[in-house]
């Protein structure tokens, strides 16, 4: 990653991981993926926004260096997750004249995580402005925009943003090329899906703060800035408002067969009806697991109806449904409707170990259909009134 120049007095010089394939080792990141630093320089102080994780510490040296950075008055800390704040020892070795500030959440989850004493962080409250001279950094705590302790910081002067983790994305945009839009869209969405869905309500009010602060230029600590920041903000604001559209989520995993057969018929009559339907297949031979929940969770962003498709294993849910169920528990997607669609070979409690692995998911939950072997022609009329069922509730929605 190179030194980039966002403005007259800031400069991006992170560092890049194009070749990461799971970001956490859970969450898929085919792009890549970027760790932001920052320097904002004004007419007497210098100051560096988020050291990287520590395995990229060379690189952001090289890039201080390559931009005539010799001196650093304080190290801003915005968020003290490990892919964040991991090389701020390393980064006061070499700058041992910096002061490392952070609002009191920081400071505690610093010495949490980092074993960094909170004594040594100089605490910022909320609405404190950091003066550098002709510049100013005001913090804006933006909590549970993923962890409690995420800051943004705004700098006025030039109407920059700079949001933590809050509109970021996994994107590493090859060096010297600007970044394809496409890409960073689609990379987006699919962060927000696995990082910051889980604090959905939350994030309303972040995101109302950031409207009205109104920046030219936002700068997240993953991925490409955002110079048209209406384009995220837009993009955020219809993921937070609760909207779904009528379609129906479907992940599929089978052993035999059944619970395929069942989910295409299903899937058929529901399109036949108008209700679109996206297939996952969990069991895919040639694709990680994590990859599948991955896209099934992307998915459910704005989805009305999740059916899950799986067979009994030893009476419990087949292993790949019951780790989606534990994705779809975490990450709290805004469905109106879950439902359970399977086969069993001689006895099931699938759909109470399967709904047990969902406490926090407020979806309501629809009628279990689970067939005994390969369904049968009255089984394909139950699906029948299945999908009849479906159509009707999820057209109550548009309706209510």
């Amino acid at each position: 990653m190179k030194v980039r120049k966002i403005s007259e007095h800031v400069l991006s010089l992170g560092a890049a991981d194009p070749g990461l394939q799971y970001f956490d080792k859970l969450m898929p990141t085919p792009y890549g993926t970027t760790y932001n630093s920052f320097v904002v320089r004004g007419e007497k102080k210098v100051a560096l926004l988020d050291p990287v994780q520590s395995d990229s510490i060379d690189q952001l040296l090289s890039n201080l260096a390559a931009a005539g950075i010799k001196h650093i008055d304080y190290i801003l800390s915005l968020h003290t997750e490990q892919d964040h704040s991991g090389a701020t020892e390393l980064l006061w070795q070499r700058f041992p004249e910096a002061r490392l500030v952070g609002t009191a959440k920081v400071a505690e989850f610093l010495e949490t995580h980092l074993n960094i004493p909170a004594s040594r962080v100089q605490l910022i409250a909320e609405n404190e402005t950091l003066d550098l001279g002709g510049l100013g950094l005001t913090c804006v705590p933006i909590p549970f925009a993923h962890w409690p302790d995420n800051t943004m910081y705004w700098l006025e002067e030039e109407r920059i943003l700079f949001s933590s983790d809050l509109y970021g994305s996994h994107y590493a945009a090859p060096p010297y090329k600007a970044a394809d839009e496409k890409i960073h869209l689609e990379t987006t969405r699919s962060y927000y899906a696995e990082i910051m869905m889980p604090t959905s309500k939350q994030l309303a009010r972040h995101l109302a703060k950031s409207r009205a602060l109104d920046p030219a230029i936002i700068c997240p600590a993953h991925g490409p800035m955002w110079y048209e920041p209406d384009k995220v903000l837009s993009l955020y604001e219809s993921y937070v408002s609760g909207k779904v559209d009528l379609r129906v989520v479907m992940p599929v995993v089978s052993m035999h067969d059944s619970s395929k057969i069942m989910a295409y018929y299903l899937a058929e009559k529901l399109e036949a009806s108008g209700i679109p339907v996206n297939i996952h297949h969990l069991d895919n031979p040639n694709q990680d697991l994590r990859v599948s929940m991955g896209k099934v969770v992307e998915d459910t962003v704005d989805a009305a109806c999740l059916i899950m498709a799986a067979p009994t294993v030893l009476t419990g849910p087949h292993p790949a449904a019951g780790a989606m169920a534990l994705m779809l528990n975490a990450f709290k997607p805004p469905l109106k409707y879950i439902a359970l669609i399977g086969s069993f070979g001689w006895g099931s409690q699938i759909e109470k170990r399967f709904y047990d692995l969902l406490p926090q998911l407020k979806a309501e939950r629809l009628a279990t259909l689970l067939v005994k072997g390969l369904p049968t022609e009255e089984d394909y009329k139950l699906l029948d009134d299945y999908a009849q069922m479906v159509k009707e509730k999820l057209t109550s929605i548009s309706e209510g």
